[in-house]
């Protein structure tokens, strides 16, 4: 070995890279794990009024049947975002993809309301533990120059997911029946397992602070940069803050709790409204008179609306202040959900209304995770960003359930909307009264032998 081995900064490292060919490899495969995901856990609002009918299931019944998987998608971001950091974000993510997609792909054998709920929750798991990692995996091969718009151009393919999905359900639930969605949403996920176990790469920022991982990591920084000259005996600084602590606690400490708190309020009101209408919206159009078909298509709106406003907001957010854009997001999508409301059902309002829904609400979503990732350092971002999914998915079953419950009290068309349109603005506030996160006040060292 090297007596005097050469000091490098992997996060320096990353960042000097030029963006070629393995960045953008990572991006798109992760892109194809959120697009699944996206797909899988919109599915079920896609068939609900079929599966309904099938199973006799009532209005309030159903508030439990859509939470199900989003109570397993508050377990899994908790469970595999910290697994995330201990094991490694490639292996983890596969290892969730795996699991919803068996999930989605047995929900067909379902009898009845126990065996549906049941099979969503264990499906939830494997969508909630997927985007953290991929979200983390992402970031940290990315140059911090271009890191935002490489994460919102990951993010993204959740709303094509369910953009996809919308389409595929629209052509052919209604002639096919809702099993054959489930079938196509289990092995889509189980074929890109495949690929991912072939062709992703692990993090660089998880390889360095692995015993003996010092070959990986430079392998892995010449494939980010060709021009490096990186050798495997030489020793790879990973940027941290003070401690080696991994845990939830961490994201309390160095001024991270102000941060931390806004972002968890932030993502719980938006997926509790984002889950209310995603799997209420068509049950509500279909009651109101609407073919399931023209119902669907509006949620196919909104999703073209997401990856629209995704893209603007990635745009208008490396121009002016990240936080600004996204609060102004968030309050107009508030807006146009009580638009939904107030069109009363007519198609052109409420297909006008769904598409800046997507826009602005949508596409705040997806700014979530940039801001997110910006907030913690590399030991806890996986860990971070899965907690903040994690409350965030606390409001996703929140949502479904209070439709359900709202649902038996009979309201008004508008009602609905107004009460899940509300608690945008609040959102709003959140993201405007963070601060800017203070950058790391130390690094650590991978500086062991390469032995056990």
């Amino acid at each position: 070995m090297n007596p005097n081995p050469r000091r490098w900064d992997v996060a320096a490292c990353v960042d000097a890279a030029p963006l070629g060919f393995t960045q953008i490899l990572v991006v798109l495969l992760t892109f194809a794990v959120a697009a699944s995901d996206g797909l899988d856990a919109q599915i079920i609002g896609f068939t609900a009024p079929q599966i309904a009918a099938e199973f006799g299931i009532s209005r309030d019944q159903l508030g439990p049947v859509f939470s199900a998987s989003l109570l397993g998608m508050a377990g899994g971001a908790l469970l595999f975002g910290s697994l995330g950091d201990r094991l490694g974000r490639r292996h983890t993510m596969i290892a969730c993809v795996a699991v919803f997609g068996f999930g989605t792909l047995l929900t067909p054998l379902a009898r009845g309301v126990i065996d549906l709920t049941v099979l969503r929750l264990i499906t939830g798991f494997g969508l909630g533990g997927a985007l953290p990692n991929a979200v983390t995996l992402v970031a940290e091969c990315a140059p911090a120059r271009q890191r935002g718009l490489l994460v919102t151009l990951m993010y993204i393919g959740f709303s094509v997911g369910g953009m996809l999905g919308g389409v595929i359900a629209s052509a052919l639930v209604v002639e096919h029946g809702w099993r054959l969605m489930f079938y196509i949403g289990g092995l889509l996920p189980l074929g890109l397992c495949l690929v991912l176990w072939a062709l992703l790469p692990e993090s660089p920022h998880f390889l360095a602070r692995q015993p003996g991982g010092r070959p990986r990591v430079s392998a892995l920084l010449r494939r980010l940069d060709p021009s490096g000259d990186y050798a495997a005996d030489d020793v790879y600084l990973v940027p941290e803050a003070v401690g080696s602590n991994t845990g939830m606690g961490e994201l309390f400490r160095h001024r991270r709790a102000r941060n931390t708190l806004l972002l968890w309020s932030a993502f719980f009101i938006n997926l509790l409204v984002l889950f209310f209408l995603m799997n209420w919206l068509p049950t509500l159009l279909v009651e109101r008179g609407w073919a399931l078909d023209s119902a669907i298509r509006v949620m196919v709106v909104f999703n073209f609306g997401a990856v629209f406003g995704a893209l603007l907001l990635a745009w208008l957010s490396a121009r002016y202040n990240p936080r600004r854009m996204l609060a102004m997001c968030f309050a107009l999508g508030g807006l146009a959900i009580m638009a939904i409301g107030l069109g009363n059902g007519q198609w052109a309002v409420v297909m006008t209304a769904g598409l800046a829904t997507g826009v602005f609400a949508g596409a705040a979503q997806v700014g979530l995770y940039p801001i997110t990732t910006q907030a913690y350092p590399s030991l806890v971002r996986a860990t971070g960003v899965g907690w903040a999914q994690a409350w965030g998915r606390t409001g996703s079953i929140l949502g479904p359930l209070a439709g359900g419950w709202l649902a038996v009290l009979e309201p008004r068309f508008v009602v609905y909307f107004v009460v899940f349109g509300a608690p945008l603005l609040a959102a709003a506030v959140a993201i405007a009264a963070m601060r800017d996160p203070s950058p790391a006040t130390s690094t650590n060292a991978l500086d062991q032998s390469d032995g056990p």
